[in-house]
């Protein structure tokens, strides 16, 4: 894909901008839950709330980010939550008690919502040609991999060098250097105040609401959305007890190291999803990609030793050995493979369908029709993965102290294969479209009928105001 300077530079500001912020959210994994329970006496559900009260944040601020976005411009909407983050990280690192983690965790949730959807939508208003923002979207989620992966390997060897404080000083002081690049990142048309202009000055662009892109069709993959974020950020708080049960005392950095490995295989695996996609259709390799998860997670339940109590059996991999170690190393693997399966296709998916829609009802172009709908799709799909976020490590503090770490994710497998079984047997809109009435069923048409919601240019829709959840 040929790129002009300008391209050049929002894909490098983009990509630096989501790479930082990943680091620096996840940074702490390896050690916070440890630390924690030793400086402030916090149980492992005290610990998952904590982790849980920013992808809340982000979740509470997800349609007011869309809002901001549309009336500052991705460029201050994008520098303003970069400056949010820094200033409440190191604030979070210099706390010590659970209220203060606590609420400097919750600004970063604030600051992560204008983060992630102005990048998104810096993205999908520039590369709109055909395929181009699907190819787009897979350089981010690898960059978002590297992010995972060098987070806690970092994090965790800056926490053994410098104490807790370490790792938030030297990512916020990052964050700060970048405030004053990502400002330099140019408005459409090299507008100076940074705001989005309409790609085609005859075309009066207007900005549709969450409600006017909830579609079935786009309803039906949020799920992906919520479920592949969640069992990440369910291990959040318990992953360290979990490979300490598995492997032996391990310290935070080969923890950090261990973390990292899904996302070699997802980083180098989500390159390759568009072509996936042009060939078999996002649908499909989301299928995939929930099975494999489902697989996964159920996996990783029965391998700890815990599973003997609360499931009664377990596999026979015993505590350090060998066969654990090689065994937790494929299935972290195979995790980073469900990942880019599952994960990448949904924001160009639920984008595309969002297109589609306003392009054959509004009678506008492509362009902007992507311009119309990438702050709210962006909302709903930020939105999505912050519940799941949220609610990964309450299950992962909260549910483990009641069933039991193996018991917890046999369950959170046979919720996710649950989903990909209705992923498959319930046909999208697409699929229906050259299906002759006669030939389907009573139970079909009512899916139908459920699955494609108000058109965008019908009277129900509210055509041409902003609405909001």
């Amino acid at each position: 894909m040929a790129m002009d300077a300008k391209k050049r530079w929002v894909l490098f500001s983009g990509l630096t901008s989501f790479f930082l912020s990943i680091a620096m959210l996840y940074q702490m994994s390896p050690f916070f839950q440890m630390y924690a329970e030793k400086t402030a006496g916090a149980s492992a559900g005290t610990v998952g709330l904590i982790f849980a009260v920013l992808p809340t944040a982000s979740f509470i601020f997800a349609v007011p980010a869309s809002k901001f976005i549309a009336r500052a411009g991705h460029r201050i909407a994008l520098a303003s939550g970069l400056l949010l983050l820094a200033i409440s990280s190191l604030l979070f690192g210099l706390s010590d008690s659970v209220t203060g983690w606590v609420v400097w965790r919750f600004f970063q949730g604030a600051a992560s919502a204008p983060i992630y959807s102005a990048v998104a939508c810096m993205f999908a208003n520039t590369f709109t040609g055909p395929g181009e923002f699907a190819w787009v979207n897979s350089m981010q989620e690898a960059m978002a991999n590297i992010g995972f992966a060098v987070g806690p390997m970092l994090g965790g060897f800056l926490f053994q060098w410098g104490g807790f404080f370490a790792p938030f000083a030297v990512s916020g002081f990052g964050h700060l250097l970048f405030v004053g690049l990502s400002l330099c990142t140019p408005g459409k048309k090299g507008s100076a105040d940074g705001k989005d202009e309409p790609l085609v000055e005859q075309e009066e662009v207007t900005h549709l609401g969450v409600r006017d892109v909830m579609y079935g069709e786009i309803l039906m993959v949020v799920p992906a959305g919520i479920i592949i974020p969640g069992i990440f950020g369910a291990l959040d708080p318990v992953l360290a007890s979990h490979l300490v049960a598995c492997l032996g005392e391990v310290d935070p950095s080969t923890i950090g190291t261990l973390i990292a490995i899904p996302s070699v295989p997802s980083t180098l695996l989500a390159l390759v999803v568009p072509k996936l996609m042009e060939r078999y259709t996002a649908d499909r390799v989301m299928t995939v990609g929930v099975i494999l998860l489902a697989v996964c997670s159920a996996l990783m339940g029965l391998s700890d030793p815990d599973s003997r109590q609360s499931l009664g059996w377990s596999l026979p991999l015993p505590p350090g050995s060998s066969a654990q170690w090689i065994f937790q190393v494929l299935l972290f693997a195979c995790l980073g493979i469900s990942s880019a399966l599952g994960w990448t296709p949904v924001l160009p998916d639920m984008m595309e369908k969002a297109v589609a829609r306003v392009t054959q009802h509004r009678n506008v172009s492509r362009e902007v029709a992507t311009q119309m709908v990438s702050p709210a799709v962006s909302a709903l799909f930020n939105g999505g993965a912050a519940i799941g976020e949220a609610a990964g490590p309450i299950f992962g503090g909260m549910l483990l102290s009641r069933l039991g770490f193996g018991l917890t994710y046999v369950v959170l497998g046979s919720i996710f294969a649950v989903y990909a079984i209705a992923l498959v047997c319930v046909p999208m809109p697409h699929q229906m479209e050259d299906v002759s009435p006669s030939k389907l069923s009573i139970a079909t048409k009512l899916r139908a009928a459920v699955s494609f919601g108000p058109d965008v240019g019908s009277p129900s829709s509210n055509r041409g105001r902003v609405m909001s959840l």
